[in-house]
This record gives structure tokens, sequence and C-alpha cells, in this order.
């Protein structure tokens, strides 16, 4: 998959291509991770809510709104109706990606076909985490 990064660090504005891999594990259900190309061998990963990509995607497209609140935002391009934005925001900076809708859509389809969204709490080992955390299973 490929996406672009908004380069604002000159006079002009561009669109820098980006390789970026798509993962979904079932054992870690509710995200998905989005690994970036920033080298010849080193990659970003951005782990993100599944819910809040499906949100962002279920925005019409040229619409204002966004989905997401913190560090993590998706939102449709206003004047490029294939387009989708992600904003990744850390404490040593901001990246802007742009992707191609139908290749998040795609992705996404293909997540809810191997855990149907609402049913994610369900392949949790809810034993095993509570232990992990020093507790006790219910």
């Amino acid at each position: 998959m490929w996406a672009e990064l908004e380069d604002c660090s000159g006079e002009v504005i561009e669109l820098v291509p980006v390789k970026v891999k798509f993962r979904y594990r079932t054992d870690d259900p509710f995200a998905v991770v989005l690994d970036f190309a920033v080298g010849a061998e080193q990659w970003a990963r951005w782990h993100i809510a599944r819910d809040l990509l499906a949100e962002g995607l279920a925005i019409p497209p040229g619409s204002a709104d966004n989905a997401g609140m913190g560090d993590v935002l998706v939102a449709p391009c206003l004047d490029v109706p294939w387009r989708v934005w992600i904003s990744l925001s850390s404490p040593t900076g901001v990246a802007d990606f742009a992707f191609k809708r139908a290749s998040l859509v795609d992705a996404l389809a293909k997540t809810e076909a191997l855990v149907p969204i609402g049913s994610e709490s369900d392949r949790i080992d809810w034993d095993r985490e509570f232990a992990a955390l020093g507790g006790e299973a219910a």
C-alpha cells in the first residue's frame, strides 16, 4: 500500500510517496498497524484503533468532519473524493498522509472478514490478560 506524505518544509506543499504496510492480527483485534517506510530499512509503526479507521472511512467524501480527537485523526479530503487523510501526531511532530480511500476500505474489509466489528472482545483471552496484569481472572 502507498500513501503520500504532505511535505510542508518548503515554500510549496508537496505530496511525497511513502510505502506503507497495513497489518492486522486476530490476537490484537481492536487495532490495525500501519508501518511507514522512513528509510531503506527503517519503519515507523503506528497502532490505530480499527473502529477509528472505520469511523473515518464512513464520513462522506467532501465533508469537513473527522474521526478522532487525539494523536490520530482520519478525515476525507475536502477536494479529492477518492482520498482520505490520516494525521499522526507525536511529541516530535505531525505527519499528514493521504491514502486512496479504496485501498483503506479494501484493507478494512479484509480485517472484518477475519473478525467482524463488534466481536473483537470474543477473541481476547481475558484470563491471560488479567494474569499478565497480576490480577486474577473473574
